[in-house]
Order: structure tokens, then sequence, then C-alpha cells
């Protein structure tokens, strides 16, 4: 089973005080249904003292996010990259062949775009989310996040489902911060 074979993934991300008041690099880990790891999505380069300072307030979801997918044997299987202010979320293959972007069009509504920009279809034509369950993961405590794709789902809007689920703070627009507000505003339904 890889990353891109299964239709249900488990996201994880570390959930607790201090990851809410002093981290500021991303990172979450896709599992299956059974707990089997698939994939994990975090910062790809150093984080220079301004990002660092910025990601620690509320302006964490409008700083520069380059993330990379890779697969529990250290696979880079997507690259996701987001500018700073409020740009669409681009995803990329390995060797940077742009797969399209993720853009939010408003409260929980998040259109997959090809790479040209032209909109392919809304994440929840495609997948089912459902977001923030708290619980005890292997290494303490995390926010579990359920993606549902519909079987059959094609690239590249598989793809971009993936890494708009695997990227949830960064596509919503609040970064490591969850001090901030914000608040789950996905539909829970597709």
């Amino acid at each position: 089973m890889n990353l891109f074979g299964t239709d249900t993934l488990v996201i994880e991300q570390p959930w607790g005080a201090g990851r809410h008041l002093f981290g500021t690099r991303y990172r979450t880990t896709a599992l299956t249904e059974h707990g089997v790891p698939l994939a994990t999505a975090a910062d790809r380069k150093f984080l220079g003292p301004l990002r660092k300072l910025l990601r620690a307030t509320g302006f964490s979801g409008r700083t520069v996010y380059d993330l990379a997918v890779t697969s529990p044997q250290g696979q880079v299987l997507l690259l996701v990259h987001k500018g700073a202010g409020k740009p669409p979320t681009r995803v990329s293959r390995p060797d940077g062949t742009p797969v399209g972007s993720v853009r939010r069009e408003g409260r929980g509504s998040y259109a997959l775009l090809d790479p040209g920009g032209r909109r392919l279809c809304g994440l929840t034509d495609v997948a089912t989310f459902t977001p923030g369950a708290l619980a005890k993961g292997a290494n303490g405590r995390v926010r579990r996040d359920v993606l549902r794709l519909r079987p059959g789902t094609p690239e590249p809007v598989r793809s971009l489902a993936l890494a708009t689920a695997l990227a949830f703070d960064v596509v919503r627009g609040i970064g490591t911060n969850h001090t901030s507000g914000g608040g789950f505003d996905f539909p829970t339904s597709a």
C-alpha cells in the first residue's frame, strides 16, 4: 500500500501546549486506517530567525511554506509550496513538474486547479474530510484528521486532494500557529 493507492488517510499532527506556543516547523503524518505509515509532510528547509518569529505569531499562515511529502523510506512524493500572503498553494512532482494548485475560495471551500490555474473541481466534489479529533498517538497527543477520497479519483485531482489534506493548515491559512483562532472551517461531507 502507498500514498497514491489508498482512498482513506488518517492524518496526524502533533498537538500540545508546547507545540502550540513554540512550534514553528510544519509536520503531519499520513497513515492507513490500520495505522501503517504512508507519508510525512514537513518543512524542507532551515527556517531563518525572522520566519521562525513570524510563524510563532498570528502571521504564521501568511509566511512562506516549502514542504516535502515523503514516503517512510524517505522518497520525495510531492512538493507543496505556498508563498507569502494568501496565494494559492502550489503542488508539484519531485522533479518540479507542476501538478496544479489549491486555492481557498471561501470559508470551507477549496478549489483544485490545473497548472494553468483553471478550476478542475472543488475538494468536496472528490473527498470527504473530517478534521480535528484529538487522540493519543504513538509519540504523544495528536490532532487526527481523516480524508476519504472517492474511489477512482483520477490524477492530478488525487494528488491535489492528498496535498491539501497533508498541508491543510497551510492551505487554510493557519500555518503552525493554532492559538490565533481560525477554528475548523471545512465541510464534513462530499
